[in-house]
């Protein structure tokens, strides 16, 4: 071969996988950045729950948690927008790390075996350290809102965090002693129907396409988030395969919208007109879309990859497994006695509620840098070496 044409070729790839780093590590960058919605979801759900007014009884600390909740500008502490993100996600790169083999079968066994220890050892451990946090200490709760109130006083066995943090989540969605865990259920159902549906695709693609109609719609046996939970892995795939590069100008638009539709509730004033079409599924439904559209947007436009591909973001997508993980219990742990020194230090409700965020934020980066570091990093290399024995056997 020619000096020439290997310099073509070199160009050529670089040309090929150029795209695909920005685009996998925009991915990253996303779910590192859903986290933190998260976070803060549970947040102001704690301290502002105005800002979502899931219950009557809910009441505005000023003018600005009213603003915000009727606002279009909600996006940043939705919780539930940011779990769409994330199972949009996970069918898009699972897609690619199966179908980029030339082997599917194999690829998809493998991923198969590795995906529960994967998911279950972080989990697993969370319970526990939960279970050591409500059991081993008692911090004073009274002065924040009901909703974490009924986390820091409840009663959690050993035996109850081990099971949910190794069946239970999983199976059956139950996570009393780490809330976030409900998620887990969906995460492994869907990695199941999309190991499925990508075995089809190999096999005879027509099944594909009706599988992946039909096959979700079983997620309707316990609810439809749950059937929208499905849903969006089978998109996250749909984009890998099918996706097209979309300029800027429609990408803007796309992410715009899918910011707009993340802030949506049920009976804020932004969503009014949304409400009347969709009614009491408005908050669910616009979620499920502000997902898809963030995903897309980012994930197949140059322009918004670059953007999102930034080192400080991708390691938050590093450790954004372990934030998930071990956030509720930092804010029991370090929020609330945060919060009870600087309001008796005479501080003024909001600022104490600052103070003590940005004191705990702190705690989550540090406590997940070294959840991910040993932690989430056995499960991996436990996950790999079964599945290496397990393939070999």
């Amino acid at each position: 071969m020619s000096a020439d044409s290997v310099l073509c070729l070199a160009r050529l790839k670089n040309f090929l996988i150029a795209p695909t780093m920005a685009k996998l590590n925009a991915a990253e960058s996303i779910r590192g950045l859903a986290c933190l919605a998260v976070v803060f979801s549970h947040l102001s759900l704690s301290f502002y729950p105005y800002l979502h007014h899931f219950s009557p009884d809910d009441r505005a600390h000023g003018h600005w948690d009213y603003f915000m909740h009727h606002s279009p500008f909600a996006f940043w502490y939705s919780g539930t927008a940011a779990v769409f993100v994330f199972f949009v996600l996970s069918g898009f790169v699972l897609s690619y790390a199966i179908l980029r083999h030339d082997d599917v079968p194999r690829k998809v066994t493998e991923m198969a075996i590795k995906r529960y220890p994967r998911l279950a050892i972080p989990a697993f451990f969370s319970c526990i350290l939960a279970w050591l946090a409500l059991s081993y200490t008692s911090i004073n709760s009274d002065l924040v809102n009901d909703w974490l109130q009924a986390y820091a006083t409840q009663q959690v066995s050993l035996k109850q965090a081990a099971y949910e943090g190794s069946i239970g989540a999983f199976l059956f969605a139950e996570s009393s002693s780490n809330w976030v865990l409900w998620t887990m259920q969906i995460e492994l159902f869907g990695s199941i129907l999309l190991f499925v549906l990508l075995l089809l695709y190999d096999y005879k693609k027509p099944l594909f396409y009706i599988a992946s109609i039909l096959l979700p719609m079983l997620g309707l046996w316990d609810d439809e988030r749950f059937y929208l939970g499905l849903l969006s892995f089978v998109i996250g795939s749909y984009m890998y395969l099918y996706g097209r590069q979309i300029k800027p100008v429609f990408a803007w638009s796309m992410f715009v919208a899918g910011l707009y539709f993340a802030g949506a509730h049920n009976n804020s004033h932004a969503y009014h007109w949304l409400y009347k079409i969709l009614g009491w599924r408005t908050y669910d439904y616009s979620n499920f879309f502000s997902g898809i559209l963030i995903v897309y947007s980012i994930l197949l436009c140059a322009q918004l990859s670059d953007i999102f591909d930034k080192k400080p973001l991708i390691y938050l997508g590093k450790l954004s497994f372990s934030i998930y993980l071990l956030h509720m219990m930092l804010i029991y742990l370090v929020c609330i006695p945060a919060f009870n020194w600087f309001t008796g230090m005479g501080f003024s409700y909001d600022l104490s509620v600052l103070l003590a965020v940005l004191t705990c934020l702190s705690s989550i980066l540090l406590a997940s840098a070294l959840y991910s570091e040993y932690v989430d990093t056995l499960a991996v290399k436990i996950s790999n070496k079964l599945a290496k024995w397990a393939m070999k056997s």
